[in-house]
């Protein structure tokens, strides 16, 4: 199925008009894509409108939506509750249908809200908007924000300069966890924060009622959303939040909260430094928010904190664990070329962390694409309709191509399964974005960087 395009036209053919999508051309290296389908769906943008923050029952249902314009509201204007005291605080991704074609060198990525001829359902999925904590008394992952405001927007904070948190924050310790406590009350506190230090398998058992750590698909869903938006594969370029003359939008997200790496590991060893929710002030828009880090290198440091329609700091400020994605890697030898395939699992039942050097393919995982040989910019891509988007070759740089990064084990030393590492962490730099994939370490990694976001579907 190849796209039909008119004469002199960049706009599939279609018998309806009720789509709007992107296109592009894997032989060019130029990050900004050709918008296509009905234009007036690219500025009234039906599809990203629908991504909204609520709060979730026990089930996964809807309790309330928040505030289009401010998180801490409820979609009615009454004060919600963020710190879980009412459940955990989701990010809906919503259904729709998708069409991805590629004729010669030209590919084309349409969206819309109906079932047209062609166009596959992409299912309704919700993930937290932040990295996921711990309740320590529990022992239930959760999604929340114990923040508090005051009346000028700005973040409450005590004498010292340091976050004055809800009363239950306590039993919310990010970071290490318990081992963590003594830094409670100082610059580096973890209360508050995403949970890291932790693996993809010491994860799994607090993840209850239906949430798992699977969260690839629905990220990199979220991903082309941005994409489309913009028309762009260069999430990172400067942020611009005005129109152009034909209104649509420009430009990209921009970077992360991003800082020095030797400075982080002085302040906290490598900690999260940015509490869970500080873009709840900016409910479901997109925008940024500056974020003061107290006890930093050379003095208090501030970083800016973007939010996509609700999915905060989505790149360069911790890596995300994904369970849904696994890598096999084999050594070059005379009768294999080295090869990296990466597999997917949609059954979060079946979702597995294997032995590093197991002959058997886990239950659930299917093959989806060879990644590239060497590690690099991504320049091209794959794209499924389970969701996956992955790299399947470099070439690329800072600005071209996906414009982020691929970085796989050396062919030399390949052997076995590897797990997958999305967004990078905020001293990455250029490389991180929407688009990168480490595929370097095994399942079992766990670092004070490392982090995991609640997903179902």
């Amino acid at each position: 199925m190849g796209l039909i395009l008119g004469s002199g036209s960049t706009k599939p053919q279609y018998p309806y008009d009720m789509w709007y999508g992107v296109q592009g051309d894997f032989t060019s290296k130029d990050y900004k894509l050709t918008r296509i389908g009905n234009m007036d769906l690219h500025r009234t943008l039906p599809i990203q409108k629908k991504l909204r923050r609520f709060v979730e029952n026990t089930d996964g249902s809807v309790k309330y939506y928040l505030h289009q314009n401010d998180s801490r509201k409820k979609d009615s204007g009454a004060t919600a509750k963020l710190d879980t005291t009412d459940g955990n605080v989701m990010l809906e991704k919503p259904e729709y249908f998708c069409r991805f074609e590629v004729e010669g060198t030209r590919w084309a990525m349409c969206i819309s809200e109906y079932a047209l001829p062609g166009f596959v359902r992409m299912s309704r999925k919700t993930l937290s908007p932040w990295c996921a904590t711990i309740n320590i008394a529990n022992s239930i992952a959760v999604s929340g924000c114990w923040l508090q405001w005051g009346a000028d927007d700005e973040l409450l904070r005590d004498a010292n300069g340091f976050i004055s948190l809800l009363p239950n924050a306590a039993n919310f310790r990010g970071g290490s966890g318990a081992s963590d406590a003594n830094k409670d009350g100082t610059f580096c506190s973890q209360l508050g924060m995403p949970r890291t230090s932790i693996s993809k398998a010491g994860a799994r058992p607090f993840c209850k009622n239906g949430t798992h750590l699977g969260v690839a698909r629905a990220y990199m869903e979220i991903a082309w959303l941005q994409r489309i938006e913009y028309a762009s594969l260069h999430c990172q370029e400067a942020y611009n939040e005005t129109l152009t003359a034909d209104g649509f939008h420009q430009g990209g997200l921009g970077s992360g909260p991003a800082v020095d790496g030797g400075q982080w590991n002085t302040w906290g060893g490598y900690r999260p430094f940015v509490p869970c929710g500080v873009t709840a002030p900016l409910g479901n828009n997109t925008g940024r928010i500056s974020y003061t880090i107290k006890g930093w290198t050379g003095g208090d440091k501030v970083v800016q904190c973007l939010s996509y329609r609700g999915l905060e700091l989505p790149y360069e400020y911790l890596w995300l664990l994904a369970d849904d994605l696994l890598v096999h890697c084999s050594p070059e030898t005379a009768d294999d070329p080295g090869h990296c395939t990466a597999y997917g699992c949609t059954d979060p039942a079946k979702f597995a962390s294997p032995s590093d050097t197991a002959t058997s393919i886990p239950d659930g995982y299917v093959p989806i694409t060879e990644l590239p040989t060497t590690e690099g910019y991504i320049w091209n891509f794959g794209f499924s309709y389970d969701g996956f988007t992955l790299p399947t070759s470099v070439g690329g740089a800072s600005n071209q191509g996906m414009c982020d990064y691929f970085w796989r084990v050396a062919k030399a030393t390949a052997n076995g399964w590897y797990g997958a590492l999305l967004s990078a962490v905020a001293d990455a730099g250029a490389v991180a974005g929407f688009g990168y994939l480490l595929a370097y370490y095994r399942s079992s990694w766990t670092k004070a960087d490392g982090a995991f976001r609640l997903c179902r579907f």
